[in-house]
């Protein structure tokens, strides 16, 4: 499929070098707010990481590691080259940013079903805001096709009406539903972080995303919305039809809510299918303080029950409060264990990973600290998690995204390979590496 997008190639080193020049500038700051925030909800701290561990590394790193590479082998050679440019089969730079991959079943171009790996993520060439959800195949890891913007953000009310492509996705939708469809994915919308679920039962492929935007309270801050967006398809190359939004599961009665100002908040977020078939949506709620796992319904559209009746413990479960984390990613590995890796909260500056583990999905999660090891472990070798998967050798991949805040479109891919060992994930650096 030729791909037609503009994509931007300017030499983004200039504006790299002037955003690290400003990294220790914002430390303090990040950090005492930080403190402040916990202080203020009156949110137990002893679930926080060591503030000293953030203040030790941020702004930190190698300068291998914070220079982006201008090595063009990547998508090109068979091995991985984590930081280099990354390149999809029609030679764009690929735009999965936040994304997740995995092994799933897809049409061929007879409509036959094999095996593919997908890649989906953020669309960045639009920058932060309005981003469209991509969509790329592989068959070895290394090099991807590009399928398509299947998400697409509306750029006007009125192109819901007139534009033949949204016209057929939306069709059938009243006056009242098309316009909720552009309040929540118009290109002044947060459209972050998309995953994707095959759901055999149905058929049908779905996708969740943290989708924000202001609101008449507070109308100059993007994240007052705080919901997430679930669209859907009958093929994973869309296109994706918006269905709705969301606020998520909150904290139960007799536990501290660290933002009770704001029930039910989903930002950052993962979507994750256990063995049986069981999906769960993991998120990041009460104003970035507090992760959760939800169970979704049977289609994976929606939680499995509504959150004013939802059990704790059952249908959902509330961790880490106050611990401050984000960019979660859930994934089973090959001794049945149950593995959880996010970063802290530092806008698009690298931090400190933390790796949790536990038996059962809403059972007790053990702490097991930094699951990277050797030089730059402290800023997860300036990355920031996304995913982790099971490639189809056995071997288990981390991916994390190395953001670029200056220009969103050249941030790069670390993908590394990650090892377990005596029930603990172990993350080690490597300047190339094959799976």
């Amino acid at each position: 499929m030729t791909n037609m997008r503009y994509q931007k190639e300017t030499d983004p080193m200039i504006k790299i070098n002037a955003t690290k020049g400003h990294r220790h500038a914002k430390n303090a700051l990040l950090c005492l707010g930080l403190a402040a925030g916990l202080a203020l909800n009156g949110c137990s701290s002893s679930s926080l990481y060591s503030l000293r561990d953030l203040w030790e590394w941020m702004g930190r790193g190698t300068e291998t590691l914070y220079h982006m590479q201008d090595y063009e082998g990547q998508g090109q050679d068979n091995f991985f080259t984590p930081g280099a440019r990354w390149r999809d089969t029609d030679g764009n730079l690929i735009q999965a940013h936040g994304g997740q991959v995995q092994q799933m079943l897809v049409p061929d171009e007879n409509g036959d079903m094999v095996t593919r790996y997908v890649w989906v993520g953020e669309d960045k060439n639009s920058g932060h805001l309005g981003n469209c959800v991509a969509v790329y195949t592989s068959e070895d890891l290394y090099h991807w096709e590009f399928r398509g913007d299947v998400l697409r953000s509306v750029k006007s009310r009125e192109e819901l009406d007139t534009d033949p492509y949204f016209q057929t996705v939306y069709a059938g939708y009243t006056d009242e539903q098309l316009d909720h469809v552009f309040e929540c994915i118009n290109t002044e919308a947060v459209i972050e972080r998309p995953k994707m679920l095959h759901n055999e039962k149905t058929g049908k492929y779905v996708i969740w995303f943290h989708n924000d935007n202001l609101t008449e309270a507070n109308p100059s801050y993007k994240y007052d919305v705080g919901m997430s967006g679930v669209a859907i398809s009958d093929s994973p190359f869309g296109p994706f039809r918006f269905v709705d939004r969301y606020r998520l599961s909150h904290c139960p009665e007799g536990q501290i809510d660290c933002y009770p100002t704001s029930k039910g908040e989903a930002r950052d977020m993962n979507l994750f299918k256990d063995t049986d078939g069981t999906g769960y949506v993991v998120y990041t709620s009460e104003n970035n303080k507090t992760l959760y796992i939800s169970k979704l319904n049977e289609e994976y559209t929606y939680l499995c029950t509504d959150p004013e009746k939802a059990v704790y413990g059952v249908d959902y479960i509330r961790l880490f409060p106050g611990a401050m984390r984000e960019a979660p990613a859930l994934a089973k590995g090959d001794d049945g264990r149950y593995y959880l890796i996010s970063s802290s909260t530092t806008g698009w500056m690298s931090n400190q990973a933390r790796m949790w583990s536990a038996d059962t999905i809403f059972g007790n999660w053990q702490n097991d600290g930094n699951p990277c090891v050797g030089a730059d472990a402290g800023i997860t070798f300036d990355s920031q998690s996304t995913c982790l998967f099971r490639a189809e050798n056995g071997q288990w991949i981390y991916c994390g995204d190395r953001w670029n805040g200056d220009e969103l479109y050249d941030s790069r891919y670390i993908w590394l390979p990650v090892t377990f060992e005596d029930g603990r994930a172990t993350i080690q650096w490597k300047e190339t590496w094959e799976w």
